[in-house]
């Protein structure tokens, strides 16, 4: 399934539960939902290397991390000519935006010259 069609997807989810969600109570927090995509087979390094320390630091840093699976992506170049890459999809909640660390770990650990990380408020949960 394309990158475009399933990013669509993951987000037309969350945003049906976010409207199914019941309102929130007086003591609530906003939570931001992080959606991030990391190389398959990123340059000049081995994914079985690399991953296992990735995702410890989600869990460390964030509590915790959702792999979502594999997909492709697509992108013209500053040539015009259309690149693809296989990709693993993530997805993180914190109580705040946490999008520039990601991508700034994206860059070192995977070679991401553009990280794509979506964030947005998920709604609030209740305490």
């Amino acid at each position: 399934m394309p990158r475009t069609r399933i990013h669509a997807l993951v987000v037309l989810i969350i945003l049906a539960c976010l409207a199914a969600a019941p309102a929130p109570a007086q003591s609530s927090r906003v939570v931001m939902a992080h959606i991030f995509t990391v190389p398959a087979d990123p340059p000049g390094g081995n994914i079985d290397a690399v991953l296992p320390a990735f995702e410890n630091w989600l869990a460390t840093s964030f509590g915790g991390y959702t792999r979502l699976g594999a997909g492709d992506g697509a992108w013209k170049n500053k040539k015009g000519q259309v690149e693809t890459q296989g990709n693993i999809v993530f997805l993180i909640t914190t109580g705040r935006d946490v999008s520039k660390d990601i991508a700034a770990r994206l860059t070192r650990d995977f070679g991401e010259r553009e990280p794509y990380v979506l964030v947005f408020p998920a709604g609030l949960f209740v305490k």
